[in-house]
């Protein structure tokens, strides 16, 4: 990075960070005020909580309003002063003008995307789980994960595990059971895929170890287990899937599609995460071309808005046809596609520069 790039990035992050410092004042006035007129139980340390655990995902929320109304205060300064004039006749595109803050913007996209493993996902349901507990209740989860209980009949006791189990459906992955008598192991079962209803689970691919038979079953069939717990009662303790981190959800939909779970819903979930991430350079790479073209504010805060609410849309579209319309969220991938090649566009022409 030379000399005049770290002064244009310096000079945009410094805008970057007071915008964002207005924001988080703005995060910390509205959880102040949901805390003292939403919340039933006044409790200091869950007020702060709450505030500490908002500042983070009103910033991911806000990535992309507060990256482009930075670029445009700091666009401000440089079309007022024809900076952008003065470089582009030394043969200087406007691409390789803003590269240092694109390449902030791309830094930034990648965090949030990294942050959304596990980081982003654990905060909403901390979130969640304070508005539950103290504010108003809210709708249950729909994953439970790595669920183990113990079943008890007569000398006989059945250690239970199910990988990952879809409550809506009924439809889990991974089944262990192991079996134990007074004198030791005497069954293992381990499944694949199954249902379960009420206090019943059943199993739909398996095999299974008899030890005291000494007998292995590879395909095991129409294997069922009565349970004390209730489907429902499990639901206390699923995730929503805005809680659940992206590793898992790939993981499940890998597996579900082979499964016959409900696999739209996980796919629409990474989708809409990895949009989200990249919002703020959906909307940069765009603006940045029509402030060059046209050295206009008005064009530009039009072109944000714009930009703002197409890829919103577009990045919303799994989410919209898997939840509400039932469709396949792959469908999505065509607004995706043809807004990756509109980008790719704009930034062929950042590169090939504008008559000054």
């Amino acid at each position: 990075m030379n000399l005049f790039d770290r002064y244009l990035l310096i000079n945009y992050l410094k805008i970057f960070f007071t915008v964002s410092l207005v924001s988080v004042g703005l995060v910390a006035l509205y959880s102040l005020t949901d805390f003292l007129l939403g919340f039933k139980d006044k409790n200091l340390k869950v007020g702060v909580s709450y505030l500490l655990y908002l500042i983070p995902i009103g910033f991911y929320i806000l990535s992309s309003l507060l990256v482009n109304i930075s670029l445009l205060i700091f666009m401000r300064r440089i079309l007022s002063k024809k900076m952008d004039l003065t470089v582009q006749s030394f043969g200087v595109s406007p691409l390789r003008f803003s590269l240092s803050v694109l390449f902030f913007t791309l830094f930034l996209s990648g965090t949030l995307l990294a942050l959304n493993e596990s980081f982003i996902p654990q905060l909403f349901k901390k979130i969640w789980y304070i508005e539950k507990t103290f504010k108003k209740k809210q709708e249950i989860g729909r994953i439970v994960e790595r669920l183990w209980f113990v079943k008890k009949s007569g000398r006989d006791k059945y250690y239970v595990y199910v990988g990952s189990l879809d409550v809506v459906s009924g439809r889990f992955a991974d089944f262990f059971l192991l079996k134990v008598f007074n004198s030791g192991v005497g069954e293992i079962i381990e499944g694949r895929s199954g249902w379960w209803k009420g206090r019943k689970i059943e199993i739909d691919e398996g095999s299974a170890y008899d030890f005291h038979r000494g007998y292995f079953e590879k395909n095991l069939k129409e294997f069922s287990l009565e349970v004390e717990i209730d489907l429902s009662e499990v639901s206390l303790f699923a995730e929503k899937i805005a809680h659940v981190s992206t590793s898992s959800l790939l993981n499940l939909y890998l597996k579900g599609s082979k499964l016959g779970f409900d696999t739209d819903r996980y796919l629409s979930e990474v989708m809409y995460r990895a949009g989200m991430s990249f919002l703020p350079l959906i909307v940069l790479i765009p603006l940045l071309n029509h402030l060059f073209k046209y050295r206009s504010l008005r064009v530009g805060m039009l072109s944000f808005f714009l930009h703002l609410l197409v890829g919103w849309l577009v990045i919303i579209s799994p989410k919209l046809l898997a939840e509400k319309a039932g469709m396949p969220a792959n469908y999505a991938l065509a607004g995706f596609l043809l807004l990756g090649i509109y980008l790719l566009k704009r930034i062929y022409d950042l590169g090939k520069g504008f008559r000054v």
